[in-house]
């Protein structure tokens, strides 16, 4: 009956160890399940120190002195704010204004010159070292009147 016997015994040892290595051993792993909502942010942490200032770099070299002349004229012919203007008339034949410059032959394409009317259309040129300014009204009619003008040189240091 030791046959018997001993055979019951191994199957029984063989079904505990069986029963063991069941719950040691994990099967094959399932499908993932579905990610769970984010959670909310955390605070936000404190700003860190500035860093150092770099060194101010070297001042550039000045620019040129670019106005020559300026000056804001009434209809009158009265001359306020100016730099470097020596007279301005008003030439009744031609219509226009004629303004002598201090020190400086005026020649319009040697300048940049903007010429401002309070209500009409300003034009400008030049004639014997004068600057010429002339003004018109919407139909383009010469009309004496008031203006601001300003004379650079480009070429100034």
């Amino acid at each position: 009956m030791k046959g018997p016997l001993v055979l019951a015994v191994l199957a029984t040892v063989l079904a505990i160890v069986a029963l063991v290595l069941a719950v040691v051993l994990p099967g094959a792993q399932g499908p993932a399940g579905a990610t769970g909502p984010t959670g909310p942010a955390g605070a936000t942490g404190p700003t860190g120190p500035a860093g150092a200032t770099g060194p101010t770099g070297p001042a550039g070299p000045a620019g040129p002195s670019m106005v020559v002349a300026m000056g804001v004229v009434s209809s009158t012919g009265s001359i306020g704010e100016e730099l470097n203007v020596n007279s301005v008339t008003w030439n009744s034949g031609l219509q226009r204004w004629e303004i002598t410059l201090d020190g400086i032959n005026y020649y319009y394409l040697d300048y940049v010159t903007v010429v401002s009317s309070y209500s009409g259309y300003a034009d400008h040129s030049s004639v014997s070292g004068k600057l010429l300014v002339e003004i018109f009204d919407a139909d383009g009619t010469p009309i004496k009147e008031g203006f601001s003008f300003v004379v650079f040189d480009v070429d100034a240091s």
